[in-house]
């Protein structure tokens, strides 16, 4: 299935190379100040829910519900806004989205017989919407998949058109910290509005990310189809637990059709702050003459771990037996071992780059479940959850 997927992909590029001109420029703005903060460089990197705009796969990441909002001051007095919602199931992780990009106030100016612009003094305005419904599902240890379904509107001044289309995306992750990635967007029909037609920017993204508990790095070449190939690389790391900054750097973009031409205009730069479950993201990327852009996100985290037990199924179908008090995993030993050190992080897997289960306090008995790892065990919470702790700080 995942072979599949991959030579779907690549066949889809390879067909769709041809440089047409397209509509809906909106499609190819990145959303998600975490993005915009490491120069774009995220289609290896994604795992949040802004992984809903750049590479669905990335979707399933996600461990508990999680909602985010985006606003971005754009380009010439223009609005961008983003809502999006991701909901982890035991399978698959489903997420929605609906983004609106609205500039009002525009000149309009017409032109005589001799191509001599001429002003009507009359102002109109320009807006695009789309709404997205995303599946994405981790088809095995190492590779996930991703599929978002859009639906697209234009409207100038008066005039209406509308379209649908697909993304695909594929992520593989090879032990938690390596991570390749392949996104195709906008795979549509052409919109047509009056007797103009005009095609979507469909968008082909590959990159690759290295991750470590307190940095991401990400390497990214991106092609729309009306433009030339791009180049991004970013870097994020984390400072403390609540703060988190980034930079990112444009390439491949000084040709004849590139729009960044200074080393300046190529640098972006952006941070994080986490309160409690709540993620306040910003990022500044300059465009020369153009305008200074601004970003910013906030995104929450809420419901139950989607790797828990459900209620409904007995702790024996869940590989667990029952004692006298808590819960037992059938392939545990009689070892225990006591937590040394507060708050310490229960992970899914031996290593640092594993998502946290939850945070083990000071004094906490667990009981052993694997020792074969060097620098990690895995243990048993009283109450049966199972993960990995650092072998450092238990004893």
């Amino acid at each position: 299935m995942v072979h599949f997927f991959f030579l779907l992909m690549i066949s889809i590029m390879l067909l769709s190379s041809s440089a047409t001109a397209a509509g809906l420029a909106f499609l190819k703005v990145d959303v998600g100040a975490r993005a915009a903060g490491m120069g774009g460089a995220f289609v290896a990197a994604a795992d949040d829910i802004s992984s809903i705009w750049c590479n669905p796969a990335g979707l399933s990441m996600i461990k508990t519900e999680e909602i985010t909002i985006h606003h971005q001051d754009w380009l010439q007095d223009t609005r961008y806004e983003c809502l999006g919602y991701a909901y982890p199931t035991q399978n698959l992780t489903l997420g929605i989205s609906l983004n609106h990009l609205s500039s009002n106030h525009i000149p309009e100016i017409l032109r005589d017989v001799a191509d001599n612009p001429c002003p009507t003094g009359r102002l109109f305005g320009v807006s695009d919407m789309s709404g997205m419904f995303v599946v994405s599902k981790q088809v095995n240890k190492d590779t996930s998949i991703g599929i978002g379904l859009k639906y697209l509107q234009e409207q100038l001044d008066n005039n209406t058109a509308n379209a649908g289309a697909l993304d695909l995306g594929c992520l593989y992750t090879s032990d938690n910290s390596f991570c390749l990635a392949l996104s195709i967007q906008n795979i549509g029909s052409k919109m047509q509005m009056n007797k103009n037609k005009f095609a979507l920017p469909m968008m082909y993204r590959t990159g690759v990310a290295w991750k470590t508990e307190s940095s991401v790095v990400g390497i990214e070449i991106n092609k729309a189809s009306d433009r030339e190939l791009r180049g991004c690389a970013g870097v994020e790391l984390k400072i403390n637990d609540p703060i988190t900054v980034r930079c990112g750097y444009q390439f491949l973009t000084d040709n004849a059709h590139g729009s960044f031409k200074g080393m300046p205009d190529r640098v972006s730069l952006g941070f994080g702050v986490k309160i409690g479950q709540t993620t306040i993201d910003y990022a500044f990327a300059p465009y020369g003459v153009l305008e200074d852009t601004h970003r910013v996100s906030v995104s929450h985290k809420f419901g139950n771990m989607r790797f828990a037990a459900k209620k409904h199924v007995s702790p024996q179908r869940e590989g667990f037996v029952e004692e006298d008090k808590g819960i037992k995993p059938k392939n545990a030993s009689n070892d225990m071992l006591i937590v040394t050190t507060d708050n310490i992080p229960l992970r899914e897997g031996p290593g640092t780059t594993y998502s946290i289960i939850t945070k083990v306090k000071i004094g906490t008995r667990l009981m052993v479940v694997d020792r074969q790892k060097k620098w990690f065990y895995k243990v048993a919470l009283p109450d049966g959850r199972c993960g990995w702790i650092c072998s450092i700080f238990v004893e």
